[in-house]
């Protein structure tokens, strides 16, 4: 049976899933990295982006987007410790080889060091403690560091997307204004109603109002994670206005349905909240596309 989600699906671009493997060979995947673009191809998407905490995906993508072709597979960087953390070079020769969304810190943040989120599974899969105290952008004098306004100058001439990964709220706040003081086009505020970050509604508007993107991810909503209900994703596009939202799996681990499957739940479950099938469109389709570059 085709549902009015199956054809809000068609052409939509997922820019946050997980690669497989993630962490470790060991850790559950739900599907390998082919079998997702076969996925999204038969559903009719028009491409995803790859994330991993821990090492850059344009390799992957390339190979990906050559296999299937006319879906996109879109490379990312991460910049966690094991890739220098803020090193304009790290960010610099991935935006050369391809990589189209430079998230900041996840397991290496200092926010997510405090507040036990992906940090905790890195350190209890390689048995070593959580990194130091953790990266953040803000320097000793309160402002943002200088290597990160390099990392964003970078994002900003190569036309990529920043991304606040595991940010404090705060840091994604500030880093945002900074972002905005710099001529950055692209800025995504990640998962920002997730147990991490937990942006408040002024937050979230502010970001909004500089002109940027709120992420929405329904990984939040499934139950071995934050818990965090539709309906408060639900209220928060209707807050900001889906202009300024676009709507991502966060996808991973075997427990959850594979990423296509789990974008076309969340299509499913907004169009039952009553969010606006035009509006979803815009969130899945026309938002991402732009910010991947794939306006054409």
């Amino acid at each position: 049976m085709r549902t009015p989600a199956d054809e809000l699906l068609e052409g939509a671009v997922d820019l946050h899933a997980h690669i497989f493997p993630q962490a470790r060979l060991g850790e559950p995947g739900c599907v390998l990295d082919h079998e997702w673009a076969r996925l999204a191809r038969d559903a009719g998407m028009r491409g995803f982006a790859m994330k991993s905490h821990l090492w850059p995906t344009m390799a992957q993508a390339r190979l990906l987007s050559e296999t299937f072709p006319g879906l996109t597979a879109i490379g990312t960087i991460t910049l966690n410790n094991n890739v220098g953390g803020f090193n304009p070079f790290s960010a610099e020769s991935a935006v050369k080889l391809g990589a189209k969304i430079i998230w900041m810190p996840t397991y290496s943040a200092a926010n997510d060091i405090k507040v036990g989120a992906y940090s905790s599974r890195i350190a209890a899969t390689y048995q070593l403690p959580p990194p130091g105290e953790g990266l953040t952008v803000f320097g000793a004098d309160g402002r943002i560091r200088p290597e990160v306004d390099a990392i964003m100058e970078i994002a900003r001439d190569a036309d990529a997307v920043i991304a606040t990964g595991h940010l404090s709220a705060e840091e994604g706040v500030a880093l945002a204004r900074r972002a905005k003081e710099l001529g950055l086009e692209k800025f995504i505020f990640t998962h920002a109603l997730n147990r991490a970050v937990r942006a408040t509604d002024a937050q979230m508007r502010e970001v909004a109002e500089l002109g940027y993107i709120i992420e929405h991810c329904f990984l939040s909503t499934f139950p071995m994670w934050q818990k965090l209900t539709p309906q408060k994703i639900a209220e928060a596009i209707r807050l900001l206005g889906a202009e300024r939202c676009i709507m991502t799996t966060d996808c991973q681990m075997d427990f959850n349905p594979p990423p296509p499957e789990m974008l076309r739940m969340f299509i499913a479950t907004m169009v039952h909240l009553g969010i606006g099938r035009d509006d979803i469109r815009r969130m899945v389709r026309q938002n991402p596309a732009q910010l991947a570059g794939l306006e054409s």
